[in-house]
């Protein structure tokens, strides 16, 4: 066995005299006087030696190096009996006359010297006076002494060096050059990081905040949304949104073929991003939009002939896990066949504001905003303004106008019409306006009429689009210009201001309770004349007859020819409805006893808002009940 892992022992038996008396055991006892017992010795297992086991040069694997013969064992000293043509502690040398790793014997005359030894070449170098007849290959033994990967070439006896491409140097001692070691720093832009990847080959980085793709690079700029300079050619009234901007990848999209994928030369990706709406992407162009987050593992061609590809993520399978531009750099064959990266620069999005009406180029607000912002209005803006200062009334008629929830149609007298020293009642300036629906020019037939607060207007003209001097009047005055949008309405121009009709008398109506209480009263008397007249019938068999009469009261006013003033939504009509109101009193007479019923209304003034519904006066024709 193994004693400490170099040492080797072997059992040695002895046979030796038992020591014990003869007389201190019987004969046939079953001990026997010669004993027999084992002895261990130690011994060097093969490649030790030494009484401590020592390795022999060279290692105990392959002593004196497998070139000669070590003294080992216990009883050995370790020295090594070198091969022919070896020599040294390990026989790691060669002996005089022998060259190369192997020690190979020189084949010199008595007359030469030999390059003898480990390294040497074993070229006979002949004594002065002699020549030898025996031409050897220098460069076949140890490249002929010239660096590694250098070009040797030998001509005759002499030998020379040429380094490879990419190195520098005379041919013994080579180096690498490094391109980003030159002046112009490799050929990189002067705001980009040279590393050699190779000799003579190098990799060019754009230096934080520029980039590109290291020979050309620029500052790395943030997206600017082009809605921050002059709200991005929208209307002021609008809002600006910036598709572009917006967009992560800032307009840089992947096309792919509808054959599948790789089927597009250059050509074919040239007129695919043309017919996107697009054009090839530039390598900056992708740079930004892989940083807008765009990961495609998918080569497509660029602008310049460029094949590239973004990845935003390390994955092995993608550019060896290069996160960044995966470049293949510009191809000569253009028939090559890849994706393709487009480019298409989005749209500025317009949107009119809460509020206003238009396309978002253009945008228009309420009829009152219209009005401030057109000149030529601004006579008829300034009445209309007075009036609000002037009377509750007046604030609520701008109100109307700046209202959203109901259309209208205005009609407007510009400057030319109405001079700034003519005055307009606030009657006046409500019959230019008809409120519930927007009526464009187009839909103001000959002869129809328009409802306002305070009477009706009335259409004459020639309701035909094809003919350009079809023409409109409005109560006599000339449409010069029509068709004028607003948030809430349509604006029609008018030639001069409209007279509002002479206010018709009517009854004056104190409130609505009061109406109403008159109503109750009505109803109960009617209720109480059909009782009387039921027991009169019963109890009288001579008939009875209606006798009428009129009654005169001073305090009663003449019914007006028309008390419907407040409309809300305009309508076409024939003629302007008409009503009657006027004081009654009925008088119910039994046995010289009469009842009579007296109500007085009154009515609003001309201010009053418009409502839904609009009161009309009852008529009640006096009559005296008899029998």
């Amino acid at each position: 066995g193994d004693l400490e892992g170099n040492v080797s022992v072997f059992c040695v038996q002895e046979v030796q005299k038992c020591d014990l008396p003869t007389f201190s055991f019987a004969k046939n006892t079953g001990c026997r006087p010669i004993c027999t017992f084992n002895m261990w010795e130690p011994k060097c297992c093969r490649g030790y030696y030494g009484r401590d086991c020592l390795g022999c040069p060279g290692g105990f694997r392959s002593p004196c190096n497998n070139r000669g013969k070590c003294d080992d064992g216990q009883l050995g000293n370790g020295t090594c009996t070198c091969d022919t043509g070896f020599r040294g502690t390990s026989c790691e040398l060669c002996s005089d006359g022998f060259y190369g790793p192997t020690c190979k014997a020189c084949n010199c005359s008595e007359h030469g010297s030999c390059d003898d030894g480990w390294k040497g070449t074993g070229l006979c170098f002949c004594e002065a006076g002699w020549t030898g007849d025996r031409l050897v290959d220098i460069c076949q033994i140890w490249n002929g002494g010239c660096a590694k990967g250098a070009k040797c070439s030998q001509n005759g006896g002499k030998v020379s060096c040429t380094c490879p491409k990419d190195h520098t140097g005379d041919g013994f001692t080579c180096q690498p050059i490094d391109p980003c070691a030159l002046g112009d720093n490799g050929g990189c832009h002067e705001h980009a990081v040279c590393t050699m990847t190779a000799p003579g080959r190098r990799k060019c980085m754009c230096k934080n905040n520029y980039i590109g793709d290291g020979v050309t690079c620029e500052v790395r700029q943030l997206p600017i949304s082009r809605c921050l300079q002059n709200n991005g050619q929208c209307h002021r009234d609008a809002k600006c949104t910036d598709l572009h901007f917006e967009d992560s990848m800032l307009g840089v999209f992947h096309y792919r073929s509808k054959k599948g994928q790789y089927k597009l030369n250059y050509t074919a990706a040239e007129q695919a991003c043309a017919a996107e709406g697009g054009r090839l992407a530039t390598y900056t162009q992708l740079a930004y939009a892989q940083q807008g987050g765009l990961n495609m593992c998918a080569a497509g061609w660029l602008d310049q002939a460029r094949v590239a590809y973004p990845t935003t993520y390390s994955n092995p399978k993608c550019g060896f896990g290069h996160v960044g531009i995966v470049d293949y750099g510009t191809r000569k064959n253009l028939s090559e066949t890849w994706d393709t990266f487009c480019y298409r620069m989005q749209e500025v999005k317009c949107e009119c504001k809460r509020g206003y009406t238009g396309d978002g180029f253009s945008c228009t607000g309420n009829l009152l905003q219209v009005l401030r912002s057109t000149p030529s209005f601004s006579n008829f803006l300034t009445q209309i303004l007075n009036c609000s200062q002037a009377s509750e009334s007046g604030k609520q008629l701008v109100q109307r106008l700046s209202n959203l929830t109901v259309q209208s149609t205005l009609f407007v007298p510009d400057n030319r019409g109405l001079p700034s020293n003519q005055t307009l009642s606030l009657r006046d300036i409500e019959f230019h306006l008809s409120e519930g629906q927007a009526f464009p020019l187009s839909q103001l037939k000959n002869g129809s009429r328009i409802r306002t607060r305070v009477g009706s207007l009335t259409v004459l003209g020639v309701a035909d689009q094809l003919d350009p001097s079809s023409f409109r009047y409005i109560n006599d005055h000339f449409v010069s210009d029509s068709d004028i949008m607003a948030a809430n309405g349509i604006i029609h121009v008018i030639q001069g201001p409209l007279k509002a009709p002479a206010p018709h008398p009517q009854m004056h109506v104190a409130h609505k309770a009061g109406m109403g209480i008159g109503v109750v009263l009505l109803i109960a008397l009617v209720g109480g004349a059909i009782f009387v007249g039921y027991r009169f019938y019963r109890n009288n068999t001579k008939p009875f007859q209606f006798h009428y009469f009129k009654e005169d009261d001073g305090e009663e006013e003449a019914p007006p020819t028309n008390s419907s003033r407040n409309i809300c939504n305009p309508v076409y009509e024939a003629a302007p409805a008409a009503g009657e109101s006027s004081a009654s009193a009925v008088t119910v007479s039994h046995r010289r006893t009469f009842v009579q019923l007296r109500m007085k209304a009154v009515t609003n003034d001309q201010t009053a808002v418009c409502s839904r519904f609009t009161a009309r006066s009852v008529s009640f024709k006096p009559f005296r009940l008899s029998l």
